[in-house]
């Protein structure tokens, strides 16, 4: 079963907007175990990408594609995230990726202005816009600790070119600062259980982490299963096996 669903007006809002905040959508006692789990879990550190933005400081994220019966999974195969997410698309999704964003106080790199369906189109061969982003806070995410931003509605605008900005890949800036003239930039600022449920086309970034605290959270992607790869490449389709809310604080360790 899911316990939590977006209200209508919710969802008329992401349409809008390109984006929608649901806000203590995970209590405080789920958190707590995945801040537990993913805060003391040297895996995350040994698997790490580092990747620098155009200053040159590096932002640590650990990604993965296949789902298992492992503490994460209870999130991205949560029906609480499937269940709205195929309510957005409009029809039958299954889980692209997971990652976990590890920005580390005072030295965790920017990320450029980008739309993931920038990248997500060209490499990994999706040939429409389907796909949407769950990004859950593991812990608070402020102005200060580079939190997520977003220009409010640029969805609209399709898809935009991008090019190599340091290790990552950006938006043409020359379309993003215009694009900026018409689309208000809001800083997502989070509380731990807060979920930002994102269009794949949303123009997003992040600042440095100027702060004394880390901003970690965990984005599970999924995609319409109408639009899986149409070429072979690195992106696997794995198929999907939701379980219900409650998985979270029953799962327990092998």
């Amino acid at each position: 079963m899911n316990n939590r669903q977006l209200t209508p007006q919710q969802i008329a809002d992401f349409h809008r907007d390109g984006y929608v905040i649901a806000k203590g959508y995970y209590d405080e006692q789920e958190i707590a175990r995945l801040q537990h789990t993913a805060f003391n879990d040297d895996s995350l550190y040994e698997r790490a990408w580092h990747k620098k933005d155009a200053d040159g400081a590096v932002s640590k994220v650990c990604l993965w594609q296949k789902t298992g019966d492992d503490f994460y999974s209870m999130f991205s195969r949560g029906r609480r995230l499937v269940d709205v997410c195929e309510k957005l698309i409009g029809e039958e999704v299954y889980h692209t990726s997971t990652k976990i964003m590890m920005k580390e106080p005072f030295v965790g790199g920017a990320w450029e202005w980008h739309q993931d369906f920038g990248y997500w189109h060209r490499d990994n061969y999706m040939l429409y816009p389907k796909a949407i982003s769950c990004m859950v806070a593991i812990n608070k995410a402020t102005v200060e600790n580079g939190c997520l931003q977003v220009l409010k509605g640029s969805h609209h605008l399709g898809r935009l070119d991008h090019s190599k900005t340091g290790d990552q890949k950006g938006a043409c800036l020359e379309f993003v600062e215009e694009a900026m003239k018409y689309h208000e930039l809001v800083n997502v600022e989070l509380e731990p259980g807060d979920v930002l449920f994102f269009h794949c086309n949303l123009l997003h970034k992040s600042n440095q982490n100027r702060a004394a605290e880390p901003r970690w959270s965990m984005i599970c992607a999924f995609n319409a299963i109408t639009n899986q790869s149409f070429k072979e490449n690195e992106a696997v389709y794995y198929p999907l096996e939701p379980v219900n809310d409650d998985a979270i604080l029953n799962w327990k360790p092998a």
